[in-house]
């Protein structure tokens, strides 16, 4: 125990941090952005908050512990002012971090991979691999040597491909380079139409089909991700409580993407950090639940986040991911917190809260007509 925090191998809480912006020096056809009314604005975000103050406001004595910390932006994750400085804060509090980047802006990266080894072997890279678009800018090269780099420096790096219809004639492409480079073929991920109420599969091909061609990346990830994609979760959820989705610009935070607010977890970092379990999701399925359910948001799932992010290699032996962050990436929210002795009375709010709103929406509708509106 550390100064009475869970152990550092130990998950105590997962924080998404939301980043709004939008510059990217991609335009891949299957990206969320591209299905946006507004997309790829290119204006750099005003952060109210210093690197200093955020990493104090998610300080493990706040949370109770160590967290697993996601770095997305809505663009190009490095390409945001300063966010290897808040990077670097969040990494020197002893959390571990995960960065979703295509891995093509070098001057960003290697500022990252010049920190002490001991902050490195917290960090792991999460390789957005967008073969189409690195070709045709002629950076396949590029975005594999960045990736040697990572691993030479001593932090982690897993390889992912969004499967679209029309990158399916490039497969064999794909694994070869991916063998040589990488000594293990790339994981593979679901691509998710969010114009639609199901947030279906965004592919055309019948799913017989669709399965037949990414199947052959045997890539265990793919494979848990297909077993919960289209189910609706009805077991109790603990988003909100052991994670957060927080805006890094304003510290505004939800329970999760559909969730309520939880306030801003920035501007009072002296009272105790908010908790307030989702309990039953509304969404069609849990939106990102390859990290959400293997972490044990909702108890019970076998799979192991560490397991299903990471590949062993040819490439001198070992593996995409380094033995310490594997090994915390391995633990489980449960292991880690109190479960919920009042589920029941969470889902009964849920659902009085529903029906009071839906009796106040068709009271109005009632008036309306009465009024002949």
């Amino acid at each position: 125990m550390n100064n009475g925090l869970m152990p550092k191998d130990k998950v105590k809480k997962l924080i998404l941090f939301r980043i709004p912006m939008t510059i990217c020096n991609f335009r891949c056809h299957y990206c969320y952005l591209a299905q946006r009314p507004v997309h790829f604005e290119g204006i750099q975000p005003k952060m109210e908050y210093t690197p200093e103050e955020v990493a104090y406001a998610i300080r493990p004595e706040r949370l109770g512990g160590y967290a697993y910390i996601n770095l997305c932006a809505d663009g190009e994750t490095l390409l945001v002012k300063d966010i290897d400085i808040y990077a670097r804060k969040m990494v020197e509090s002893g959390h571990f971090l995960e960065i979703v980047s295509n891995m093509t802006i070098t001057p960003v990266l290697e500022k990252i991979l010049s920190w002490p080894k001991e902050l490195l072997e917290h960090v792991e890279f999460k390789c957005s691999f967008h073969y189409l678009e690195l070709k045709k800018h002629n950076k396949l090269a590029l975005f594999a040597e960045n990736i040697h780099k990572v691993w030479s420096a001593g932090a982690s790096a897993n390889i992912e491909i969004t499967p679209s219809d029309e990158l399916i004639p490039y497969i064999d492409e794909v694994m070869e380079f991916s063998m040589k480079e990488f000594g293990a073929l790339p994981h593979i991920t679901i691509a998710r139409d969010d114009r639609t109420d199901g947030i279906d599969y965004l592919t055309s091909l019948p799913m017989e089909e669709y399965d037949r061609a990414w199947s052959r990346f045997g890539s265990g990830f793919w494979e848990f991700k297909k077993t919960i994609f289209g189910k609706r979760q009805t077991k109790f959820c603990y988003a909100g409580a052991w994670s957060a989705y927080v805006d890094l610009t304003t510290g505004n935070a939800r329970q999760c993407y559909c969730g309520q607010s939880l306030g801003n977890v920035f501007e009072n970092p002296e009272m105790a950090f908010p908790e307030k379990p989702i309990g039953r999701c509304s969404l069609a399925h849990c939106y990102n639940g390859h990290t959400f359910l293997s972490w044990g948001l909702i108890p019970g799932y076998a799979v192991r986040y560490g397991d299903i992010r990471n590949r062993l290699t040819t490439c001198g032996g070992g593996s995409w991911l380094r033995p310490e962050l594997h090994r915390f990436f391995n633990s489980k929210l449960e292991e880690s917190n109190d479960l919920c002795r009042s589920e029941q009375i969470v889902l009964a709010r849920q659902y009085l809260y529903g029906a009071y709103r839906k009796s106040r929406h068709l009271a109005g509708r009632l008036k309306n007509k009465m009024l002949g509106r």
